[in-house]
């Protein structure tokens, strides 16, 4: 049985020009006519150049672009972006990212940030650190900034190893299923580790602990999403840690050996503990499979919805990450809803007063 699944999630790099500073050069005044006297110098000081123009939150633009662009195609996403057009976009943001770090763009410098290399996020850090120095609010907390990019980078590189994983996974059941049970095996590892994730959940710092919650949740919702045409045996695998973290809900012990099946039934119902610990049980008139499975998932999802809807208020300082996430809320509560209306039918509509 397929059972649906929210499709990936998330929202476009932040639409900010790059603003150059500093005028056009002045070339020297022409020599005066040798039968024109010279004039006498004026005692008048020369006026003060005026001051650059201040990147207001230019560091917390650039952290939020920088993780945009380690998202990928699900931020776009959550911004409307067609599939058409989801990896163009992504890569331009990513471009974006790397001519406000090194002033010009670059293949190498480009190729390393989408690897997640340790040397560019260590200058996208820097440079962040540096943009939040100008900054009057954002100054006392330029580190923190940096530190935020670090973490984001940290879970997003931890997510990077388990989707590759999950892709061989995948090819195998297309294409080559001799390979399956090593690439099971081998999988096991990266899906279960969580340790970045765990650290981004529960950063805390100046004002950026929301903003780097939501970003967690973002990349937790996006392990809920490795896990869709995952073998089943191999689901919980894939969401159990994040699930624990967010719920407190254990994933059922589990064998070592990713290549063995489990005990019929348990997907089901470790899905419906955690539904239940999310806040969304599933409903009692909910009686097969066919109708708990999809009700399970989307009451996951919903709780996702809940946590992020939790930071929203807080997430003031920049209006892309805030946008994203309130798209990223609607969508799962409207999926939730359409499971529950197809299980009990739509609400009833109240009938219009007579005059």
């Amino acid at each position: 049985m397929k059972t649906r699944h929210f499709a990936p999630l998330l929202a476009a790099a932040l639409g900010l020009a790059a603003q150059g500073c500093g005028g056009a050069e002045q070339s020297a005044p022409p020599p005066a006519p040798a039968s024109v006297a010279t004039p006498a110098p004026t005692t008048q000081a020369p006026s003060t150049p005026p001051a650059a123009p201040l990147h207001v939150e230019a560091g917390h633009n650039l952290a939020i672009m920088a993780a945009a662009c380690w998202f990928g195609g699900v931020w776009g996403d959550a911004e409307g972006e067609s599939p058409e057009t989801r990896a163009l976009a992504s890569e331009a943001r990513c471009h974006d990212v790397v001519r406000r770090v090194y002033g010009h763009d670059d293949k190498t410098r480009y190729e390393q940030l989408r690897a997640i290399e340790s040397n560019v996020v260590g200058d996208i850090a820097g440079q962040v650190e540096t943009l939040a120095k100008e900054d009057p609010d954002d100054a006392p907390r330029s580190q923190v900034l940096s530190a935020l990019v670090q973490a984001v980078a940290a879970a997003q590189r931890e997510s990077m190893f388990a989707r590759r994983a999950v892709e061989r996974v995948h090819r195998d059941l297309d294409r080559e299923p001799d390979k399956l049970t090593a690439d099971e095996a081998a999988a096991l590892a990266p899906l279960r580790d969580t340790r970045m994730l765990q650290a981004l959940l529960s950063f805390t710092g100046a004002d950026f602990a929301h903003d780097a919650h939501a970003l967690g949740i973002l990349a937790a919702l996006d392990r809920m999403n490795l896990s869709r045409g995952l073998p089943r045996h191999m689901k919980i695998y894939a969401v159990g840690a994040a699930n624990q973290i967010l719920f407190g809900v254990p994933p059922p012990h589990l064998p070592d050996n990713a290549t063995t099946p489990l005990p019929r039934g348990m997907w089901l119902v470790y899905l419906t503990d955690v539904a239940k610990a999310a806040g969304h049980p599933v409903p009692d008139a909910a009686k097969t499979p066919k109708q708990r499975e999809p009700l399970a998932w989307t009451g996951v999802l919903a709780g996702y919805g809940d946590k992020l809807r939790g930071d929203l208020d807080q997430l003031v300082k920049d209006t892309r990450l805030h946008h994203v996430s309130s798209v990223v809320v609607q969508r799962l509560d409207a999926e939730y809803k359409a499971e529950i209306n197809a299980l009990t039918g739509p609400p009833a509509q109240k009938s219009p007063k007579k005059p």
